[in-house]
């Protein structure tokens, strides 16, 4: 803390600042804290009006505060795609460099059926047109404040969330038109988003018969159904491209509807486009895609933006899902060694300050429980494999702020254990998710985007243009783990003629 009447200030010179602007900053009370002498300057913590009087008499040339700054937010910059953000499936898939010659999906209805969406989030209120309630049966698919129903926003904003407005991020065709269903909502009973394939049936068929030429299904599960796959046979003659979700069972089987011959099966791969461990895989998967940490659109205020500093070094950290949230400044205090998180773990010393647990052997809500019990004011779960990771604590509560790291991160703050951290997890309109849930709208956003080049083509047309330029992985052509292979915008557009 300050003493009254001192200010952090930054006083600027001639010349690099020696001893002898030091020796006058002390002589009028300051404390020189830094020296920056690129700026020809110093950060000192003095009264502003002796400050000044440092330049009434030539000493020095001019005194400002030493701003704090904080993260930038996604609400007040737009992200741009790279291989170290959680928008690099737009850089994997080569989607970057088919909006960088003008294709953006512009003309093409690419349409969504899934849970509620905020079509008042900015990056979503640029692109709604309409849509249709088969869960309340009405035209309103609103998320309705629900936190449970986050999923269709982050699946919309990945297909085509809007470019240039400043802020969060933007999808694979961010010129397209979306066209929504909701089929899926939240059921207090089971404690499960969840539709039946009529209400989703019956969604698809509405977004038909709007002229959406693409309709993405990032949901499944079940058995075979005969009234299903008739349905989606009938689609494909209507000419809907219906592309959806394998599952994430880390099964040998496709799920429904994605293992219907006339859907488009998507499984999810990494940024280094290993396949997630999650992804079902099988005969009847036609085409991966980038499903693991994507970045995406998020209702209102539900998602997050975090952060781990230790001294002078950053970690990238992820917010787990239902975490309390902290202010720019963030939650700091000593980092306390509280095991893997068990009960009894956590020594006394957590108490007001931040507890760093390891993921494994019991859930993430448990381990948060214990450290919150134990006073933690905020916690960190570093990964026991390796890479990152997102968690969910289960449930809305009374949680403590929460933030997952890597394995390698966490084995860098072990050494830091006794020292001063801050974690600051932000509210925040877009969140990263896993899943072949997000996988799947980066396959819909480049079928939009080969669609635009000739929005009079076939849906089995598009398709072709899809499989046959997928870069592929794995064995040597289809394999059941990959399918076709990595969908691939620049090889598909320019096949299509773009």
């Amino acid at each position: 803390e300050s003493a009254p009447g001192l200010e952090r200030l930054l006083v600027g010179f001639e010349r690099t600042p020696a001893a002898s602007e030091r020796a006058h900053v002390a002589r009028e009370g300051g404390q020189v804290l830094k020296a920056i002498p690129e700026a020809n300057a110093l950060a000192v913590r003095m009264n502003p009006r002796a400050a000044e009087r440092l330049v009434a008499r030539g000493i020095a040339s001019y005194v400002e505060a030493d701003e704090l700054r904080y993260p930038l937010s996604l609400a007040s910059a737009e992200l741009a795609p790279s291989l170290s953000n959680g928008l690099y499936g737009l850089v994997t898939t080569r989607a970057t460099e088919v909006h960088s010659v003008g294709r953006t999906g512009a003309g093409i209805k690419a349409c969504v059926a899934d849970s509620g969406v905020d079509y008042t989030h900015p990056d979503i209120a640029p692109r709604y047109r309409a849509g249709i309630d088969e869960v309340s049966n009405d035209f309103n698919p609103t998320w309705g404040g629900d936190v449970h129903e986050t999923h269709g926003t982050h699946v919309a904003g990945t297909v085509l969330a809007a470019r240039g407005n400043g802020q969060g991020v933007y999808g694979v065709a961010y010129g397209a038109d979306l066209y929504y269903a909701r089929v899926l909502g939240y059921n207090p009973a089971t404690g499960l988003v969840q539709g039946s394939s009529s209400d989703i049936m019956g969604g698809v068929r509405w977004l038909v018969d709007q002229g959406c030429k693409v309709v993405n299904l990032s949901l499944g599960g079940g058995r075979r159904m005969k009234t299903e796959e008739r349905f989606y046979a009938d689609m494909d003659k209507r000419g809907a491209l219906v592309v959806a979700a394998s599952g994430n069972d880390s099964a040998t089987a496709v799920s429904y509807p994605a293992a219907y011959s006339t859907v488009l099966s998507v499984g999810a791969v990494d940024v280094n486009n290993a396949r997630a461990s999650f992804s079902n895989t099988g005969a009847g998967l036609d085409i991966s895609a980038p499903g693991v940490l994507v970045l995406s659109s998020y209702p209102a205020g539900t998602g997050s933006e975090s952060a781990v500093t230790a001294g002078s070094a950053s970690y990238r950290s992820f917010g787990m899902e239902y975490a309390g949230k902290t202010s720019a400044a963030g939650v700091s205090g000593s980092l306390v060694d509280c095991g893997l998180g068990l009960a009894g773990q956590c020594p006394a010393a957590v108490a007001g300050n931040v507890a760093l647990i390891q993921r494994g052997s019991i859930s993430f809500a448990e381990k948060v429980q214990n450290a919150k019990s134990a006073g933690a004011a905020a916690a960190i779960v570093y990964n026991n494999a390796p890479g990152d990771f997102v968690g969910t604590l289960g449930d809305p509560g009374a949680w403590i702020p929460a933030v997952s790291v890597s394995d390698t991160s966490g084995a860098a703050l072990r050494g830091a254990v006794g020292t001063t951290v801050t974690v600051v997890n932000l509210a925040s309109s877009w969140e990263h998710s896993d899943g072949t849930s997000m996988a799947t709208p980066h396959v819909s956003g480049v079928a939009a985007l080969v669609w635009s080049v000739n929005p009079s083509m076939s849906d089995e047309a598009v398709e072709d243009h899809l499989k046959a330029t997928a870069q592929d992985l794995g064995a040597a052509g289809y394999d059941t783990t990959f399918g076709y292979g990595l969908v691939n915008a620049r090889a598909a557009v320019t096949r299509a003629g773009g």
